[in-house]
């Protein structure tokens, strides 16, 4: 049996896997204390839910074969290299080895999102992939000849760091115009909540997608549509640079499958002169959903 980390913006979840199956999970929130002081938080909390997982499954550690970390941000050599909750150069790998004696890797969570949908998931049939992980952020990977693509410098694959537009509004990366800030679920949120002058603070993905972008129809076509445009321009640019036989969508989006939002964005990136080339590219969501990158996190160490 394995044990996968995720490490979120908000939380951290700690899972017990076995042959790709998650047989148990446990999360906690980040307190305002712990982000303050985060580096010990992390260890701190990762340290509580595994022993508390351990304990509610009747778990010894001796049956633990390794050790997987899905994190955000820049990872190289173990190292969150930056993340935006002030984590700089933490060596969270070698922190891990030393107090549990188990190999440990740490990769960017698009990536292990990606590693499992392609062993297990939606991508398990294709050779070449791009997996797009959309939520708070973008981010992902890409698979050429069933391999997946990795960068000997830093991780890589900041899609949603690649300029959309220019001089346009500032990214919390430095730079302007990110595609995250026009096509994440975070700013279809941000922007259907201002539309409506609502207070968006407490509203969950599922009643933004299923009651309120139902209800208010009407009032919020235009910022749908835009949304889905600039997901288009994006989705069709890595289409074009990877000549994928499948695009797989990750992270909260994954959630939209059926809906309209992902229905019409097929529908525009199928149409002529959406991309350079106009063979079939296939798009389907992620069949692992959230749980895709704690059990990728522990995928080909």
């Amino acid at each position: 049996m394995d044990i996968g980390i995720d490490l979120g913006g908000s939380h951290i979840g700690v899972g017990i896997i076995e042959d790709g199956n998650l047989i148990s999970t446990v999360d906690k929130f980040f307190s305002k204390e712990d982000r303050e002081n985060i580096e010990v938080a992390i260890l701190k909390n990762i340290e509580e839910l595994i022993n508390r997982i351990s304990f509610e499954n009747n778990l010894s550690l001796d049956k633990i074969n390794k050790i997987g970390v899905a994190s955000p941000g820049t990872i190289t050599n173990g190292h969150i290299i930056s993340w935006n909750l002030n984590l700089k150069n933490f060596d969270l790998q070698s922190k891990l080895i030393e107090k549990y004696n188990k190999p440990v890797k740490i990769r960017n969570d698009g990536k292990c999102a990606a590693l499992a949908e392609k062993k297990y998931g939606s991508m398990k049939n294709y050779n070449d992939c791009v997996f797009i992980n959309i939520g708070t952020g973008i981010g992902g990977a890409a698979f050429i000849g069933g391999k997946l693509l990795e960068p000997k410098r830093y991780s890589g694959f900041e899609f949603g760091h690649i300029t959309l537009v220019k001089d346009g509004i500032q990214c919390t990366c430095g730079k302007k115009g990110c595609f995250e800030r026009y096509a994440s679920i975070k700013a279809l949120k941000d922007k259907i909540t201002n539309t409506l002058n609502i207070d968006g603070t407490d509203i969950s993905g599922q009643y933004l997608r299923e009651e309120i972008m139902v209800k208010y129809h009407k009032q919020l076509e235009k910022d749908i549509n835009e949304f889905i445009d600039y997901l288009r321009i994006g989705v069709c640019n890595l289409i074009d640079i990877f000549e994928p036989e499948v695009v797989c969508f990750g992270g909260s989006f994954s959630y939209y499958e059926g809906h309209p939002v992902l229905n019409n964005l097929i529908e525009e990136i199928d149409k002529k002169g959406s991309r350079f080339n106009e063979g079939k590219t296939e798009i389907v969501t992620a069949n692992l959903k959230n749980d895709a990158g704690i059990i990728g996190s522990v995928i080909d160490f």
